[in-house]
């Protein structure tokens, strides 16, 4: 198969004119201060370091795309020199010297730009004001753009008319318009997409026709007009589908009898005798990719030369088998509840369970955010913070398509914080779905028995905090069904510059509780509603991953209802809380210590969080593999965690900000942020702000250190 696209460059028009480069100053100059070939030292060449290189004229774009074009850089500033020259190549920048040659290429590239972009007449300057004195040149480029040519007409020629989605896709979402200004990399780019809709709807052997295509400007309206001819060849269709196993003989590995051929065809999104559709093809591969009981080596497809009358295109599933039975050690560093968490567990994974590509996974796992509590670091009256987690878990992979998949899992839970202790005994059942290319959905039924122990030497000065620990002592059993539905569109799983990610999730918990009331009248329960939006956007400022910035807003809110709302003694149990601080929250705080009134270690029902940071690639120009990894953050984070929505208050809203750095790593980045509290409305007016504070004694000493692996947010 073959997608074949022509590069358009916009041809210069007729009359051409443009002015002269100003070189000769330079070379002049250069002559008059170079020493005599006389004189007793031998001739030496001036060189100018460049101070500045600035644009003038632009119009239709800023200086830090037109930067990214030229090969003539500013000199570096002198913290960046001494690097270079005191401590390594590696780090900072060497001086950056006049060169005419590298110049004139530079400005021949933005010329070519311009006319790409349909400024055809477009006119380039440059001034060279030179200082003998101090050898420093401040160079000027100024462009005149002149007229921008639009797009006149847009001409297809060898559009089939079978099947009628082409032409309904042809007029859906063209890159370019009738109206539009010219633009060679968005003809390259529509051209482009008319050979993969060809390619989706049984045409893999289209070809864009060069010869017969042209985008051509007209003198009397500087407009162009488009033609793009293409030849579509045979339709084709899915033939057979074989599958083999790659298996090392030299080890005495033989092929996996319980992988059947039958799990494999059914991941698939094509069948023998459909029109080919190299979507399809794309979509099969992640499909086999999700199973995880083998590695996929390729898929292979197999099309016909456009010269042979054979229709059919047969596929091949390489597929490489995993170890069927795994048990692997594991060293845990996490950021769990917004805090640093180190522990270790043991897992043990059986792919193919029971065949059908199921899989069963058992783990057990310990963390704690008190190491120094060892050994008693699930005692009640400790102030430990510590978390076991026996889990038992199954995976169907396929439940009625290959586009849900299915999981239960039974678990066992020791939840130690500094209040209490919680056995949780939790038993779910969850189907993931994928609604759209970058949508999915999760919908979760999970019953829960909690039986919480408070901590008698836990301080607690506000009586409805002991009232309410003291509710929480009461065994609980909840049955809660939740859906979450969430859009990711950024281009980037660990560190996307572009995009954005929405998310919704909506809980209810106590219907069945309630229907089983005339069966187990003593059933102790909470009827609640729950919600969470969750917004994170991404953009490169810098249009070359320099300087990223992202910003993130979070809203939950639960209320009870029914019997339960007049209620005090049912309450939401603890797993279901809203939480503040830590390093996913507001960072001048840490985990589980923010709240607008009440003790922020037993949470509250409303919550509401925005988070802004700005991470810059500061070694990025070295390149090198290992500083170049290294981002600098500064963030801004605000919000608070109230009892109830109706506590909500704009003066008790927090504020933090912060530096912190990242490091980027093939599983994620490791993230050290450090958060100072800019405005604390749990202190006394007239020392919430961080301007009525001392800013080493109370500021800088009640900052906060966060470790973590992936970006907060």
């Amino acid at each position: 198969m073959c997608l074949r696209n022509r590069l358009f460059g916009a041809s210069p028009p007729r009359n051409y004119h443009v002015r002269p480069l100003r070189f000769l100053i330079a070379a002049l100059v250069a002559a008059a201060v170079a020493p005599s070939p006389l004189a007793a030292q031998p001739a030496e060449t001036s060189r100018y370091e460049i101070s500045s290189v600035t644009f003038e004229g632009l119009k239709s774009f800023n200086t830090n795309e037109l930067r990214t074009l030229m090969a003539t850089r500013e000199t570096p500033g002198a913290f960046n020199k001494f690097l270079y020259n005191t401590i390594s190549e590696r780090l900072g920048r060497q001086d950056e010297y006049f060169n005419a040659v590298t110049l004139g290429a530079d400005v021949e590239r933005l010329r070519k730009f311009y006319r790409n972009h349909g400024f055809s007449e477009v006119l380039i300057d440059t001034l060279l004001p030179l200082s003998g004195e101090d050898g420093m040149m401040n160079i000027t480029i100024r462009i005149t753009e002149g007229y921008r040519s639009l797009i006149e007409q847009v001409v297809y020629r060898g559009i089939v008319d079978v099947p009628v989605t082409i032409w309904e896709d042809l007029r859906r979402s063209p890159n370019i318009s009738p109206g539009d200004p010219y633009s060679s990399q968005l003809l390259e780019d529509e051209v482009k997409r008319i050979l993969r809709l060809y390619a989706n709807n049984g045409f893999p052997n289209a070809e864009f026709v060069r010869d017969s295509s042209y985008a051509r400007r007209y003198a009397s309206s500087r407009n162009y007009v488009v033609k793009l001819m293409f030849d579509p060849g045979h339709r084709y269709v899915f033939g057979g589908i074989t599958v083999q196993q790659e298996v090392d003989t030299l080890n005495a590995e033989s092929p996996r009898d319980d992988i059947s051929e039958e799990i494999i065809l059914r991941q698939m999104d094509y069948q023998p005798g459909e029109f080919f559709s190299l979507e399809k093809k794309i979509s099969s591969e992640r499909s086999l990719n999700r199973l995880g009981i083998f590695d996929l080596r390729s898929l292979d497809i197999f099309v016909p030369p456009r010269t042979d009358s054979a229709i059919s295109i047969p596929s091949r599933v390489t597929i490489r088998p995993r170890d069927k039975h795994e048990l692997a050690p594991e060293l845990l560093v996490s950021d769990k509840d917004g805090a640093f968490n180190l522990g270790a567990g043991l897992g043990y994974t059986n792919r193919n369970f029971l065949g059908g590509a199921r899989t069963f996974n058992a783990r057990l796992r310990f963390q704690t955010q008190t190491i120094g509590n060892f050994p008693d670091y699930f005692r009640v009256n400790e102030d430990a913070v510590s978390n076991l987690d026996l889990t038992f878990e199954v995976v169907q992979p396929y439940i009625f398509t290959n586009k849900i998949k299915g999981t239960w899992s039974f678990s066992f839970i020791l939840d130690k914080q500094k209040p209490y202790l919680q056995n949780i005994l939790r038993n779910k059942f969850g189907f993931a779905g994928q609604q759209a290319e970058f949508t999915t959905s999760v919908l979760e039924w999970t019953l829960e028995a909690v039986d919480l122990q408070k901590n008698e030497n836990f301080a607690a000065s506000d009586p409805s905090v002991q009232r309410q620990l003291g509710y929480l002592q009461e065994r609980q059993f909840n049955s809660i069904l939740s859906f979450t539905m969430a859009r990711d569109m950024t281009n980037d799983l660990f560190s996307p510059s572009a995009g954005f990610i929405h998310a919704v999730t909506v809980e209810e918990a106590g219907m069945l509780p309630l229907a089983l009331t005339g069966l187990l009248p003593d059933l102790p329960y909470t009827q609640f509603v729950r919600g969470i939006l969750v917004g994170r956007w991404y953009s490169d400022a810098s249009e070359r991953r320099f300087l990223i910035l992202a910003s993130k807003l979070k809203a939950g809110i639960e209320e009870k209802y029914g019997a339960s709302r007049g209620d005090s003694s049912r309450t939401i149990p603890q797993t279901h809380r809203f939480f503040g601080g830590g390093g996913g929250s507001v960072r001048g705080w840490a985990s589980r210590d923010l709240k607008a009134r009440g003790d922020p270690q037993l949470g509250g029902n409303f919550l509401l969080e925005a988070s802004v940071e700005c991470r810059v690639n500061i070694f990025q120009t070295m390149r090198d593999g290992f500083f170049d990894k290294s981002w600098l953050v500064g963030f801004v984070d605000v919000g608070n965690v109230w009892e109830d929505v109706n506590n909500f208050q704009f003066k008790s809203v927090a504020i933090a900000t912060g530096i912190g750095v990242r490091w980027e790593t093939l599983f994620g980045p490791f993230r050290l942020d450090w958060g100072i509290r800019v405005f604390d409305p749990t202190r006394a007016e007239g020392n919430q702000w961080i301007t009525q504070r001392q800013l080493l004694g109370e500021t800088f000493a009640e900052g906060v250190f966060h470790f973590g692996i992936g970006h907060a947010f």
